[in-house]
């Protein structure tokens, strides 16, 4: 695993830690984040800490003006290869 790597899946633990200690100040308190935005950020958390760096990556591919290259790739290869 690298660096970057286990920084992104130590930012989804941190930000798991601020969802959980969020509802914890809320139920002693009647301030906090919504239950829907802690929710959220809890799954996020979650699939950050599974997934690491990927989900950066992702996040920059499908922004990016080539986000359809990879499928249009696979499509051209398929259409190239000789039916059965």
């Amino acid at each position: 695993m690298t660096r970057r790597d286990l920084a992104w899946r130590c930012g989804g633990a941190v930000l798991f830690g601020l969802a959980c200690a969020n509802a914890l100040v809320d139920r002693q308190s009647n301030g906090g984040v919504d239950g829907v935005v802690r929710f959220v950020l809890a799954i996020f958390a979650i699939v950050l800490m599974l997934q690491g760096k990927r989900v950066a990556l992702l996040v920059r591919i499908e922004r990016s003006r080539h986000r359809l290259l990879a499928s249009a790739i696979r499509a051209r290869r398929r259409a190239a290869r000789p039916h059965r």
